[in-house]
């Protein structure tokens, strides 16, 4: 008996010791992070540190993060699980103004207490690796150390996928914790009786533990966090030109690539069944290959952005490559065409081939484009925009199509052999329209 009272007040004096700081952002709508740094981890300056973090279920996602900013960012998400009565911890790596990468390498443990219970979803963690992940670092003595934090409203992801897709968050913002404040104790889960650890540790209290809340460049001069639906404020002090950049450079790549895939690919390939004179193939080809240098231009953007991001196992890219790779052909195929028929004044799979790989690539860049918005977190309304333009393009096209091969068709059955250009000189005017009709 004596010695379960004893290992009970030893149990308290460990939890009565273990100090934590906590922050609610205002925004948040109820949502708080807490943090503790046992005893032994600062004077070792590695070890396990833990955090808490608390909301409401109603939530899609709650999130934080270690870092000022989300580039370099480890970061925390928890969601509803599939069953609705535990949460599912998603640790991942920040990469700019994109949607973060599920980590592998996070050793991250969660603990008891942590579930949804009342409409509030817990996560008490234990992390062993918070002092260094991929991208960056912690001092765990600091007294101002950095950290942000988002929240997504919306229907509940009920999911146990760690790498579930996450849409962009509805608030966020940037505080400082004082860890020096949050340093005590040798518990093994100082949350699992918050309030005995508040009251009994004489734990910091926001005001005290938290400071700089309005280090971002959203803040507001009463020291409550930055918050937004825009991410573009996850960035401050010497990395802001940086994260411009990486900005005006994700805005080049998707102008550039719509106006080749939407713009300038259709009407080059359209070039070829609407106008009739002899140098109509050349036009084509220079209107193609303009179109071509243009996504190239684009795709050198893109491939810089997506190492930069780390993003180039993403479907995007690799469907840019892929799409890009296979346009190389295009010249080869239709040049050969051209000589052959030039020489032969007859159709070639040559020109098969030139014509539908173009327009399976034209159609499979037009898709891609989608999946890169959704890639760069674009609005709502960016979407619906980029989907209707391709829409109306795609009905121009196969209008164009239907509308000149009846014509041609047409004229044809009243030329006979002639009129389709196989028995016609090279270079005559009856051959230029048997080939238009060929490679178009």
């Amino acid at each position: 008996m004596k010695a379960s009272l004893l290992a009970r007040a030893l149990g308290f004096a460990s939890l009565a010791s273990a100090q934590t700081a906590k922050f609610c952002p205002p925004e948040g709508g109820q949502v708080c992070y807490s943090v503790n740094v046992p005893s032994n981890t600062p004077s070792s300056g590695t070890g396990d540190i833990f955090f808490q973090i608390q909301g409401p279920s109603s939530k899609q996602w709650i999130g934080l993060g270690q870092g000022g900013r989300m580039t370099g960012a480890n970061i925390f998400i928890i969601y509803p699980d599939a069953g609705g009565k535990n949460v599912t911890l998603s640790p991942r790596l920040g990469k700019g103004n994109y949607q973060p990468n599920f980590d592998t390498d996070a050793k991250v443990t969660l603990l008891d207490g942590s579930g949804i219970a009342n409409g509030i979803m817990t996560a008490n963690v234990r992390c062993s690796n918070c002092d260094s992940w991929n991208g960056g670092s912690m001092d765990l003595k600091s007294s101002s150390s950095s950290w942000i934090w988002a929240v997504k409203d919306g229907s509940s992801l009920d999911t146990n996928d760690q790498s579930a897709n996450l849409q962009q968050h509805s608030v966020q913002g940037a505080f400082k914790f004082d860890l020096t404040k949050a340093s005590g104790g040798n518990s093994l889960n100082p949350f699992q009786d918050a309030t005995a650890t508040s009251t009994a540790a004489g734990g910091a209290a926001p005001t005290s533990a938290v400071s700089g809340a309005n280090s971002g460049p959203n803040a507001s001069s009463d020291g409550s966090s930055s918050s937004g639906s825009s991410s573009e404020g996850d960035d401050s002090g010497s990395s802001g030109g940086s994260k411009a950049m990486e900005h005006r450079m994700v805005i080049a790549h998707g102008v550039l690539m719509s106006l080749a895939f939407l713009i300038f690919f259709p009407l080059g390939a359209l070039t070829i069944r609407l106008l009739s004179f002899a140098g109509t193939v050349w036009v084509h080809a220079g209107a193609q290959v303009f179109a071509y240098s243009m996504a190239l231009a684009a795709f050198g953007i893109g491939i810089w952005i997506a190492v930069n991001t780390q993003q180039l196992n993403n479907a995007h890219p690799i469907i840019g490559i892929t799409v890009l790779s296979l346009l190389t052909l295009q010249p080869l195929l239709g040049l050969t065409h051209h000589i052959h028929y030039v020489r032969t004044s007859r159709r070639t799979l040559w020109a098969t081939a030139h014509v539908w790989l173009g327009r399976a690539l034209i159609t499979l860049g037009i898709i891609n484009g989608g999946l890169g918005l959704q890639l760069s977190d674009n609005t709502r309304s960016g979407e619906i925009v980029y989907g209707v333009v391709a829409a109306i393009v795609a009905l121009v096209y196969v209008a164009v199509l239907v509308v000149v091969g009846r014509k041609e068709k047409s004229e044809a059955g009243s030329r006979g052999e002639k009129g389709m250009g196989e028995s016609s000189p090279a270079g005559s005017g009856d051959d230029r329209n048997g080939e238009r009709g060929r490679i178009g």
